[in-house]
């Protein structure tokens, strides 16, 4: 009996240390929405109507800038806001690069506009994250894109320019790991996200911040389904396929 448990002992002994990594290891959800909420005032792309663009960011910072202890002050000093919002309305290049930062707007193409996600992540292994990345092995990263990943191209694995490859690099870089998006893309309201953003959750974690002081973890997890918080309100999904229904 007492060799049984002196054995349990030890095994907690050995597992305990995981444990508390794992628990340590996640972004803080308050300090989530400030970060998030810091993007927006700096660098968010808006027209002189003052309708919104979209754009993405991705931060590879020291870890502590992810948890409780989040100290504005010391936040990405050496990125200034002016030089990122330069680089990315210029639509002929649309990519900033920095030394803890990097951003994109959309770069006008022939016959399309390359997303800012495809922009950041691709081609995978020598991409502007994989490069942010390898800076800091074990810094806190956060990708945040305005408006979600679409279906039909960045959640594609049938498109040259998915982003699922990335995510997969992305998840084996030690620390801890946010995938973001405020809203959704429009032409993707009607569409299954639920199965779409499921991977990006096989990668790494999904949230959603809509505000300053709000913001929810997506979940799905395995089984788990993505939370109702992520997904498109059900009225709103059936209101946009009527319309499309309506106006082929």
């Amino acid at each position: 009996m007492k060799f049984t448990v002196f054995l349990s002992g030890l095994l907690l002994l050995f597992l305990l240390p995981d444990w508390t990594e794992s628990v340590e290891d996640t972004v803080d959800i308050k300090t989530l929405a400030r970060i998030i909420n810091f993007f927006e005032k700096n660098y968010k792309r808006v027209d002189t109507d003052g309708h919104p663009r979209q754009y993405a960011t991705a931060i590879n910072v020291p870890k502590d800038q992810c948890q409780q202890n989040f100290n504005l002050n010391t936040f990405l000093t050496q990125e200034k806001a002016v030089n990122v919002k330069n680089a990315i309305t210029d639509e002929t290049n649309a990519l900033y690069q920095g030394e803890e930062l990097i951003a994109a707007g959309t770069k006008k193409q022939k016959k399309y506009n390359m997303h800012s996600e495809s922009l950041l992540l691709n081609p995978a292994d020598i991409s502007p994250m994989s490069n942010l990345l390898n800076k800091r092995k074990d810094g806190c990263s956060v990708f945040y894109t305005f408006e979600s990943p679409c279906v039909n191209t960045c959640l594609n694995l049938s498109s040259s320019h998915n982003i699922i490859n990335a995510l997969e690099k992305w998840k084996e870089h030690d620390g801890i790991k946010a995938f973001v998006f405020k809203d959704f893309w429009k032409f993707d309201i009607k569409k299954d996200l639920q199965t779409a953003f499921k991977q990006i959750v096989a990668h790494v974690p999904l949230f959603r911040c809509v505000s300053e002081n709000e913001c929810y973890a997506c979940k799905g997890e395995g089984n788990t389904p993505i939370d109702a918080h992520c997904l498109p309100p059900k009225e709103i999904t059936e209101l946009t396929a009527v319309t499309f229904t309506s106006f082929p």
